[in-house]
């Protein structure tokens, strides 16, 4: 009895082992990626529209540049406090507030990546667009794109990442997440 408990014990062991350094192993190549993510290209093709997603630096500013260089007509900005208004946003990018009249929409809905795809699809659906830029830092590009596949089957959507230092607790966090992400996706809870 006790070289059954032994060998259940070890086989636990192992498998732990294996999962850690399988979790090593997506990490780094998780990380290793992140610069070729990281193509903050703001002349890139012409799109129907640019979905920003808030939440980090410099994003804000990289759909603006976007929408001023005339890579799309519309843009969305997911996931805005409720206490924010277009004029606060024109001031702290430095913006034209016009642009923010005519071109910008701003989403209150979302208060998480899942709501970001959620809102974002309701107003592509809308606005009945077939080509969106996604603006996210290029360390939560991945997640979203899996997210926004999903809610938008029939929309081309290219990523815009922005760059960013995250310290590697933080990105093994988003990492973390990232798995989670597949997982329930590949499920389809």
């Amino acid at each position: 009895m006790k070289s059954s408990s032994f060998s259940i014990h070890r086989f636990l062991l192992k498998l732990i082992g294996y999962l850690i350094i399988a979790w090593g192993i997506g990490f780094a190549l998780f990380w290793i990626r992140l610069p070729y993510a990281a193509k903050t290209d703001t002349t890139a093709s012409k799109s129907d529209a640019v979905i920003v997603l808030t939440g980090g630096p410099n994003r804000l500013e990289t759909g603006i540049t976007l929408l001023e260089n005339k890579v799309a007509g519309r843009m969305l900005i997911s996931g805005v406090h409720e206490d924010v208004r277009p004029s606060e946003l024109a001031v702290r990018t430095g913006a034209n507030p016009d642009l923010f009249a005519c071109c910008i929409d701003l989403g209150y809905a979302a208060d998480s990546t899942i709501g970001n795809a959620q809102e974002s699809a309701d107003w592509v659906h809308k606005n009945s667009f077939q080509t969106i830029l996604l603006v996210t830092s290029d360390y939560h590009i991945q997640r979203s794109l899996i997210l926004f596949r999903k809610h938008l089957p029939n929309t081309s959507i290219t990523a815009v990442s922005v760059p960013t230092k995250l310290p590697v607790l933080k990105l093994a966090k988003e990492y973390n997440k990232y798995l989670i992400t597949l997982v329930r996706e590949g499920l389809n809870l």
